[in-house]
């Protein structure tokens, strides 16, 4: 095994460690939120997409739209929630609090970017 061999499977250790230490920290619920909502924001039909009812068209239209306001509420419920009980916590619970907050926020902003173009169309 060379040197940069060596080198570049610690990198991928340390950087399995930091997103097992993150994952840890936002706890196996917020996990899967998260992962809904990923997946909402990269299935986020265009501004311009018809209403489809018939396979993979029903989900991405119909079903998926539905689901996403309610990602992004789960999102800003807990975070609203996360900042209530903040002060029951000592400082390493505070900053465990923090990250889930600031994770929360971001994937509500991504929600909202990728959704507003279909929203918007549905309004006009």
């Amino acid at each position: 095994m060379t040197a940069q061999q060596s080198t570049s499977g610690g990198t991928m250790a340390t950087v399995v460690r930091v997103i097992r230490q993150y994952l840890s920290q936002l706890g196996p619920l917020r996990v899967v939120l998260c992962l809904f909502s990923l997946t909402a924001v990269v299935l986020a039909p265009g501004g311009d997409q018809v209403q489809d009812f018939e396979g993979i068209g029903l989900f991405l239209t119909v079903i998926l739209p539905t689901l996403a306001p309610l990602f992004l509420t789960g999102h800003l419920l807990d975070s609203m929630m996360c900042k209530i009980v903040m002060g029951d916590h000592d400082d390493a619970g505070r900053a465990r609090l923090r990250v889930i907050i600031r994770t929360n926020l971001f994937l509500s902003l991504l929600l909202v970017l990728s959704w507003l173009p279909f929203f918007m169309s549905i309004f006009q």
